[in-house]
């Protein structure tokens, strides 16, 4: 029986050797290939186009909401602002990522850790110069909001020209990634400034920091596997804001 179970290996590499030797083996994949190559383009568009469609539903609504929440956009220019702090000091961090929250931001690394107190000292930079009034800081050309964008106008474009020519393919695909990856970073940057930070943070300031090795879903505390710093923030009281 072990003996059978050692030739099993040998016998499979002896019928594929087999079968590649065999013309009509080669007739069959002659035949089916392009058969099976444009169902795979098919299904692939169609999945494009699923996903396109839950795009256009759910990205705009997210951007609203985002919009019309004053302390997440604030919170968002302080996190761009201090990645550009650190990056001015150290050059460019392409391990270091963020996210905003209502009640601060995280700043996370996936390579070596950042010293707490390196990044404290960013932020407070960072927001001392927001507001000096150097709103550009507020702006990264890394931010997820250009992700963003650029995943909504693939969709939309990808819809545009399905409605226009009646049927979709792989080359519908290509042109509508051209299309959103050319025009991705400026109105990425535009949805930065006037959607989703708020670079006029006159009435906020930092509070803290504290290292966040848990995420939370649902309540419940997740372990992840970057390193994350949380700067805590507030909204001052009318008579504390700096002018």
């Amino acid at each position: 029986m072990q003996i059978l179970f050692e030739l099993i290996p040998i016998l499979l590499l002896l019928f594929i050797f087999a079968m590649l030797l065999n013309p009509l083996f080669w007739f069959a994949m002659l035949l089916f290939f392009p058969l099976l190559l444009l169902a795979f383009i098919y299904f692939i568009s169609m999945e494009v186009l699923v996903i396109s469609l839950i795009n256009i539903a759910v990205v705009p609504k997210q951007l609203w909401n985002m919009m019309k929440n004053p302390s997440l956009r604030k919170n968002h220019a302080l996190e761009h602002a201090t990645i550009n702090v650190l990056e001015e000091r150290y050059g460019e961090l392409k391990e270091v990522g963020g996210f905003a929250e209502n009640d601060g931001f995280y700043i996370m690394s996936s390579g070596v850790p950042l010293p707490p107190d390196e990044v404290l000292s960013a932020a407070k930079e960072g927001l001392l110069r927001l507001k000096s009034g150097e709103s550009e800081l507020a702006i990264h050309p890394r931010c997820g909001t250009s992700i963003t964008i650029t995943n909504l106008l693939l969709s939309v474009l990808f819809v545009v020209v399905l409605l226009f020519g009646g049927w979709f393919d792989f080359m519908h695909l290509i042109l509508a990634l051209a299309a959103a990856y050319l025009v991705s970073k400026p109105l990425g940057n535009l949805a930065q400034r006037y959607i989703t930070t708020d670079p006029n943070v006159t009435d906020m300031e930092i509070t803290g920091i504290s290292i966040s090795p848990f995420s939370r879903y649902m309540g419940i505390p997740i372990p992840v596997p970057a390193h994350r710093l949380f700067i805590q923030t507030r909204r001052m009281a009318r008579a504390r804001r700096i002018y």
